[in-house]
């Protein structure tokens, strides 16, 4: 039996619907692609994201050249170095002391290496000298309070032995491993013990010591240097600076101390001038007193020697000065003159009673 129902008549009852032929009237979602698949995204989409990636990539790599090229160092022959960790993502902790004068070495990326003086370093106070001091001179009273000005100086270098603890009590407080920072810390850190140093010791002695003794002067720059370095070391808890003879592992002498000169005020200066040419000219009438009696003591001894010569001591001066050119003997004058033989002499070749 044929089936007469048409197109728009449901299907019979009981049967099941027809389906379409695999390929041909199967529906499409969105963008074309069958229903129920994934759509593929474009290419020129792609290329974008990738361009992105790379430019990111590109930045961050220019960023990190200057930490690249910082990651390298080397330290100075009269710098010596210190090394922290203390990237980003890290905490600063130290790593090591690095010699003066070292090659290129690796210290870390956004590593850093502190420099610090390694050589002899000075600490002047005097006018016109390139100094940290700000003031020219330091002022102390004598015993007999007369304020006397010294100009003096400081030898020292930093003691390495202990650079971390420097480092981290004194240098990382001023930011001592720069210049300016270097010179805030050791004018602040030496002029107050210097000044109290001086005073305390130019108490003892009077101006008259100060300004006219040399042994007195030498002994006070001696006792000062070694109150600087105990002061010093009282002050910061340890000894950070050694004399100029210290070498790195060795023993930590005394800062050296110099007086270049000492100044009193001019009304001193003035009477001191006058008191000593006071002094010369007493002197100088001493002498000329002195000189005085010892010709008198002379004129007496002469006088009583030429009592007794009756007239030759007279002779005999004006014989020398060539004021007689002829012999005058005294009757009674003990003189006997040899006359010489005048039969020789006539005739040396003659015999006796020839």
């Amino acid at each position: 039996m044929t089936d007469t129902t048409g197109p728009d008549e449901g299907a019979p009852i009981g049967a099941a619907a027809t389906l379409p032929v695999a390929g041909k009237g199967r529906r499409r979602g969105a963008g074309g692609s069958p229903a129920g698949s994934k759509p593929t995204k474009p290419r020129g989409r792609r290329a974008s994201t990738v361009f992105v990636v790379g430019g990111v990539a590109a930045v961050v790599l220019l960023a990190l050249l200057p930490a690249l090229g910082t990651a390298f160092v080397k330290t100075p022959r009269d710098r010596v170095g210190i090394s922290y960790g203390g990237g980003p993502i890290e905490g600063s902790h130290f790593q090591k002391v690095v010699e003066p004068g070292s090659g290129l070495f690796f210290n870390g990326i956004f590593d850093q290496l502190y420099l610090y003086p390694a050589d002899q370093q000075s600490f002047i106070i005097s006018p016109g000298s390139e100094s940290s001091s700000n003031t020219d001179y330091v002022r102390a009273p004598s015993s007999d309070r007369v304020q006397v000005s010294f100009q003096v100086a400081l030898y020292f270098k930093l003691n390495t032995n202990r650079l971390r603890e420097f480092h981290e009590e004194l240098g990382l407080r001023f930011s001592a491993y720069t210049e300016k920072g270097w010179d805030t810390m050791i004018r602040q850190t030496f002029q107050p013990q210097v000044e109290s140093a001086i005073q305390q010791e130019t108490r003892r002695y009077t101006v008259a010591e100060l300004f006219g003794d040399a042994d007195k002067l030498e002994s006070i720059q001696a006792s000062v240097q070694t109150t600087i370095s105990n002061r010093l070391e009282r002050a910061l808890g340890q000894r950070f600076f050694c004399g100029p003879d210290f070498a790195a592992g060795g023993e930590c002498s005394e800062v050296a101390f110099v007086i270049k000169r000492i100044d009193l005020p001019d009304s001193v200066v003035a009477a001191f001038e006058s008191n000593r040419t006071s002094g010369i000219a007493v002197q100088t009438k001493r002498n000329e007193i002195a000189q005085r009696e010892a010709e008198a003591e002379s004129i007496a001894a002469l006088n009583e020697a030429l009592a007794g010569s009756e007239g030759q001591y007279t002779l005999l001066k004006a014989i020398e000065s060539g004021q007689i050119n002829f012999w005058v003997l005294p009757n009674d004058g003990g003189v006997t003159l040899q006359t010489p033989d005048t039969a020789n002499s006539a005739d040396p070749g003659a015999t006796p009673g020839g």
